[in-house]
């Protein structure tokens, strides 16, 4: 979620005209909270109700073809909007979005040695509340964030160019004539 943390620094220097923009991008993080928290349901369920043991290697096996079917669908859901947010954000943002790490916990991995699915559904739920958790923080930076200061060519000292200094300087240095 590399690409999502430099949209983000991108959009909180956005200036106060982009409140629509602002307002796009605060929705589908909003959006991935949501989709982050339909997987926990998912992977609730199964831990709640996890029927015969799978594979030894294979967490699809434990979980299921159609939970590891909506985890998948909700995490491309996700990736969807995070993919726009970077898009939002400018081509500075979004570069690698495609390189980044699966947004929702997903049921297409091996197991690592000696875990069971249960196990695994226990670290996905919790590895998920952690990431709303981090998605919560950015959407809590981009609404604090605070338009740029003004620039230094709007007020206090003013700006001159090269030209307008030399034809001063031709000026003054002009002698008089009688």
């Amino acid at each position: 979620m590399d690409s999502l943390d430099r949209a983000i620094d991108l959009i909180s220097r956005w200036k106060d005209n982009r409140k629509n923009e602002r307002a796009e991008v605060l929705e589908r993080l909003e959006g991935v909270v949501t989709d982050c928290q339909a997987a926990v349901k998912v992977w609730q369920t199964y831990h709640d109700n996890p029927g015969k043991p799978g594979g030894r290697w294979s967490l699809v096996s434990w979980v299921g073809p159609e939970r590891a079917k909506q985890l998948h669908e909700i995490n491309l859901r996700a990736k969807m909007s995070v993919e726009e947010v970077c898009r939002l954000a400018g081509p500075a943002a979004g570069r690698f979005v495609v390189l980044d790490d699966e947004v929702t916990e997903m049921a297409y991995r091996m197991l690592k040695p000696d875990e069971t699915g249960i196990e695994a559904a226990e670290t996905a739920i919790e590895n998920s509340q952690a990431r709303i958790g981090y998605l919560r923080a950015l959407i809590e930076r981009v609404r604090s964030a605070k338009a740029p200061a003004a620039s230094a060519g709007k007020g206090g000292v003013k700006k001159t160019n090269r030209k307008t200094i030399a034809k001063t300087k031709k000026k003054q240095a002009a002698p008089k004539k009688k």
